[in-house]
């Protein structure tokens, strides 16, 4: 079972409990997004750049976990906590491009 092991991320996880995000499963999305984002590079795009795989994203939750201080993490609601971590999850998604793309 994938785990959120960042604060941001279990921060986030409590939006997931709100009815505008019903069904949302921020635990699914992480698993997904490991899947997708060991997929960068594979055909050789990208091979002059860092790994951009779920290592990546830990290191970015971690730098996040300690950038945001206490009055700001108080002040935040899941929500927030919600987008922000989807948006760091998401980041590198452009960089997933295919053979019938190239």
């Amino acid at each position: 079972m994938t785990s959120l092991p960042s604060c941001a991320e279990q921060s986030a996880s409590d939006a997931c409990h709100l009815a505008a995000f019903g069904g949302f499963s921020l635990t699914q999305t992480r698993r997904e997004l490991e899947e997708l984002l060991g997929r960068i590079g594979r055909f050789g795009f990208f091979d002059e750049y860092t790994k951009h795989d779920i290592t990546h994203i830990d290191a970015m939750l971690i730098k996040l976990d300690w950038l945001v201080t206490p009055q700001t993490r108080e002040a935040m609601t899941p929500a927030d906590w919600l987008l922000v971590v989807l948006s760091v999850y998401f980041h590198d998604l452009g960089m997933l491009v295919t053979k019938s793309e190239y």
